[in-house]
């Protein structure tokens, strides 16, 4: 029987190196991997007979319907996505599909692996014949507009694996270095771009042939991309990746315009991360390696049910009604210092004011191509779900309750509890209240996280509870309590319009602040995050928030690349 597999996959081979035509391999059920690593061989899965269902049938109804996820992966892809000696597919990726399939199908095994190839991966997912991409795919800026993406789960880059006793733990440590390389790689040319220190390269054709080098001492570096360093970490004993330059976040890439996966995918990467399952995944498949942050979501709503998935993907166009009226439309708080609130004068101003400003000026054209609508608590969310703005701002957190109604863009300020106090009697940490009262604002996450804080600090706390803002202020002011912990967005208010206070830079939570978009427009989404990239890379980000903000300034969670498209909106003729 093996002989006769072997047989097959050698006229497979033969057939689609006279034909070069995918169709080839699909009528196979195979698929030829292009020589990026030196592989296992593939094992050989039969045609299984596809549903067809409509190009708008939302992602979960497909899954449902068939009763099974189907999932794009690589075979050649160890410790990811890789066959076995025993020909089954076994990784990090293999697992994290089958955890997907027992949180959402409630059956680890309602899965189907289908080979992709990095080059046919969106493809087949554009044309339904997978639901998700577990490949290795990195989310660039470029991939935005082919694909929606989850956290990543892992971070690739260029890095080198070596032995930790010749003590290489930078980029200084591999001045007059033997630095073996894999010829097809491209890592020499990243390398020397990289590392500006004196070092011998060493070529090699094959990805083995390079870490049998690294285990008989011939080379001691070996520099690659990280995913194809953790396989060779495996291989050979006792090495260490080290010095990495780069960050490239593998992620599961799924299709745009489906809000309800979105959101399911999103919550369920948080709860993987808050449970434990996901370091349990590393622990398994990459030991000792510290799996990439994701910052957890405030709130406590739980991930959607399958079962109320809608059936058809999204059909919202932002940018065509944009495009109509040649203006953005955009709902703001008057009264939000220093996000977004009205001057004397009745004059939209603010941070968040000033920014979508210049995000209208790249859109088209003009910093006076929008037009600012005031919002309420109460109203915003159904005046952005009917059309009448096509953004919110003024200090919206991104909560796991707000995901499942409206899409943010990435963080633009972190929101979380702060110290506030006099400019004259200053509190710079927890530890120095020395077990005088704080205040506390009723309700607010300030009172919640309070008292778990000064326990970690080794501080004995008593706190005022006060009603609101001015309360607060003047048991500050009258000596009741040494300083008041809280939100930043209470006490911000306070300290740019009135002299005699200041904030700690540190906050003690994390609550992300974003601009919220209608739920169900990817592209419109993914304009407004490239716009923000771009705004940061040529450093208007920074300009504006140092006026209005006097903490260090944050850094933006920006994907490697560029956009494959112009930032620019249109307008209709």
């Amino acid at each position: 029987m093996r002989r006769f597999w072997f047989l097959v996959l050698g006229f497979a081979l033969v057939l689609v190196m006279l034909s070069g035509c995918s169709e080839v391999e699909d009528l196979l059920g195979l698929v030829i991997q292009p020589k990026e690593e030196e592989s296992l061989p593939s094992a050989f899965i039969a045609p299984t007979p596809e549903a067809t269902f409509p190009p708008q049938m939302a992602t979960m109804a497909r899954i449902l319907t068939r009763g099974e996820m189907v999932v794009g992966v690589r075979y050649d892809l160890e410790p990811f996505s890789y066959i076995t000696a025993n020909s089954e597919l076994a990784g990090l990726e293999i697992d994290l599909a089958r955890e997907l399939a027992r949180r959402w199908l409630g059956n680890p095994d309602a899965v189907r692996f289908r080979q992709v190839r990095s080059d046919s991966a969106f493809r087949h997912l554009a044309d339904g014949t997978v639901d998700i991409v577990l490949a290795g795919v990195i989310h660039t800026q470029e991939m935005e507009n082919q694909a929606d993406f989850s956290p990543a789960y892992f971070m690739d880059g260029l890095a080198f694996l070596t032995f930790p006793e010749l003590n290489i733990q930078d980029l200084a440590g591999l001045q007059d270095r033997r630095i073996g390389v894999v010829t097809w790689t491209g890592s020499r040319a990243a390398i020397e771009a990289t590392v500006p220190v004196s070092k011998t390269f060493v070529a090699y054709d094959n990805f083995f042939d390079a870490i049998e080098a690294l285990r008989t001492r011939e080379i001691d570096v070996y520099g690659d991309q990280r995913h194809r360093l953790e396989r060779a970490r495996r291989l050979v004993a006792g090495t260490v990746v080290v010095a990495q330059t780069t960050w490239e976040p593998l992620a599961m890439a799924y299709r745009q315009d489906d809000p309800f996966f979105a959101n399911l995918v999103t919550l369920t990467f948080q709860d993987m991360t808050t449970d434990g399952t996901r370091d349990a995944l590393y622990a398994r498949w990459l030991p000792g390696v510290s799996p990439p942050g994701i910052r957890i979501l405030p709130g406590s709503a739980a991930a959607p049910m399958s079962t109320e998935t809608p059936q058809q993907l999204s059909t919202l166009d932002v940018l065509a009604r944009i495009r109509g009226r040649g203006s953005l439309a955009v709902g703001y708080f008057t009264d939000r210092w220093p996000y977004s609130a009205n001057r004397a004068d009745g004059v939209p101003t603010g941070f968040e004011v000033r920014l979508i400003e210049r995000i209208a000026e790249r859109w088209l054209g003009s910093r006076q191509s929008v037009t600012f609508i005031p919002v309420t608590e109460i109203d915003a969310f159904t005046r952005l779900a009917q059309g009448e703005v096509d953004m919110l701002v003024g200090n919206w957190i991104h909560t796991r309750e707000a995901e499942l109604q409206v899409d943010f863009s990435l963080q633009i300020i972190d929101d979380g509890v702060s110290i506030f106090s006099l400019a004259g009697a200053p509190v710079a940490d927890l530890t120095e209240l020395g077990g005088r009262p704080a205040g506390v604002l009723a309700g607010s996450e300030g009172e919640r996280v309070l008292p778990a804080l000064a326990q970690a600090a080794g501080v004995g706390l008593s706190t005022v509870r006060y009603a609101d803002v001015p309360a607060a202020i003047t048991g500050l002011q009258q000596g009741e309590v040494a300083a008041i912990v809280a939100e930043r967005r209470a006490l911000l208010q306070i300290q740019f319009t009135q002299p005699g206070f200041a904030m700690t830079d540190r906050r003690y939570t994390y609550r992300p602040v974003a601009i919220v978009l209608p739920q169900g427009d990817s592209v419109y989404r993914d304009l407004v995050n490239l716009t923000l990239a771009a705004l940061q890379a040529d450093g208007t980000y920074q300009e504006l928030y140092s006026v209005w903000f006097d903490d260090p300034v944050p850094a933006l969670d920006i994907l490697p690349g560029h956009p494959a498209v112009p930032l620019v909106i249109t307008p209709a003729q």
